[in-house]
């Protein structure tokens, strides 16, 4: 038996026999090339033997024809011989043949990685149906492990703790709370003991009914909420625009104002900050990590290397330290674009290039993960698996302890 791991989605594959250099994943539909090591036994080497970078350089080649000719004779034999191994290997039913559609299934063998993590599965691929994602892609996990998905459309898609699709709703345009809403929520927050699901979008947080969609209420800042955080006690971490100022503001379990911070991280650095551009994170005891996330927001933003970094702060709101920034050593990044924080008080700091850097929750750095995909969002569920979703994709992560 012949087994490796698709690049694209991270299903395992295996085949009793490979006769060709290429094979078609059956769970993403992709076209795969074979490692080397399980490849057919190679053809007759030619006269010449190029690097397939130099196309220029074959270009020039007189042997052109002849080795194309070559190419398309032993491409046919090849294409031959794998048909007759297909049918002669796999047995199948008279009259039946295999289609290959995609299909917004979650791959079902946990794959290795060399990053820290093992993939559990991964779901989704670009279009409007069931399973399937549009443009920008928020993800939140609920206490008992289902999975919401939205994206730029406004739906908000249901599945089960296994991957599997369940059901769908929409994020109605508008409610009482806000009007004329066009594109998907800023962020989806689940958990925290509570059984909604919550969704920063149009300067509030609006409570849903998780199930059936229903709007049952919203949360305000002073003016416009641009981030939020949900709290081990049901209450929420908002940071809510005051003018031109930044505030961070904790709300209760019932929604009210319970502790505002006037500028709290613009008088940390002595200047004024875009405030869209904060964001912030919550750890299962209550410690907030607040970060300037500059590549999360669009269009062109002035700022100070030394604006870029994570500011720790107590329960209680009381400053405690900063770490990170921007750079290329160990511990540093590019512009980054979000931060999360897991429920051992680890700090998930992403950046561009499908990196995610972690911290301890005294500023240390751990490691730094490399993404199977883009990564626009990120949750955690009750086991401390990472739930990553981009590009279209929602993957399970299993973390290395």
């Amino acid at each position: 038996m012949k087994a490796f791991n698709c690049p694209q989605c991270g299903a395992t594959l295996e085949y009793e026999r490979i006769t060709t250099n290429t094979v078609r994943c059956h769970y993403c539909n992709s076209m795969v090339i074979v490692p080397a090591e399980l490849r057919p036994a190679p053809t007759p080497p030619r006269t010449e033997h190029k690097p397939r970078t130099s196309y220029r350089d074959e270009q020039s080649n007189k042997a052109v024809p002849v080795i194309i000719a070559a190419v398309v004779i032993i491409g046919g034999i090849v294409l031959l011989v794998a048909l007759l191994g297909r049918s002669s290997n796999k047995p199948r039913a008279i009259g039946s043949f295999p289609t290959y559609t995609p299909r917004p299934f979650p791959t079902p063998t946990p794959t290795p990685k060399p990053d820290g993590y093992s993939v559990a599965f991964t779901f989704g691929g670009e279009g409007t149906g069931p399973g399937f994602f549009k443009d920008e892609v928020r993800v939140a996990v609920d206490g008992e492990g289902r999975i919401y998905v939205s994206d730029e459309t406004r739906r908000v898609q249901r599945f089960d703790a296994s991957g599997k699709f369940l059901s769908t709703w929409n994020i109605p345009a508008e409610t009482r709370w806000y009007a004329k809403l066009k594109d998907g929520p800023r962020k989806l927050l689940a958990g925290g003991g509570s059984p909604n699901l919550f969704a920063v979008l149009a300067g509030v947080v609006v409570k849903f009914d998780a199930e059936t969609g229903e709007a049952l209420g919203a949360a305000h800042g002073s003016d416009y909420i641009h981030d939020a955080a949900l709290l081990p006690d049901g209450g929420f971490l908002i940071v809510s625009q005051k003018g031109d100022d930044d505030e961070l503001v904790r709300l209760g379990g019932d929604g009210r104002a319970a502790r505002r911070t006037h500028r709290f991280v613009s008088s940390l650095l002595d200047k004024q900050l875009e405030v869209e551009a904060l964001r912030v994170a919550a750890d299962g005891v209550g410690n907030t990590f607040a970060f300037y996330a500059i590549g999360g927001v669009a269009g062109e933003h002035w700022y100070d290397d030394d604006d870029i970094a994570v500011f720790k702060f107590t329960p209680e709101g009381k400053y405690v330290t900063r770490f990170g920034g921007q750079g290329q050593e160990p511990g540093q990044y590019g512009p980054p674009t979000f931060i999360a924080a897991d429920n051992v008080s680890r700090v998930y700091v992403g950046e561009s290039f499908h990196k995610i850097h972690v911290f301890a929750a005294d500023g240390r750095f751990v490691r730094t993960i490399q993404a199977p995909h883009a990564v626009e969002a990120l949750s955690f569920d009750s086991q401390n698996n990472l739930y990553v979703a981009g590009g279209n994709k929602v993957s399970k992560l299993v973390l290395d302890k």
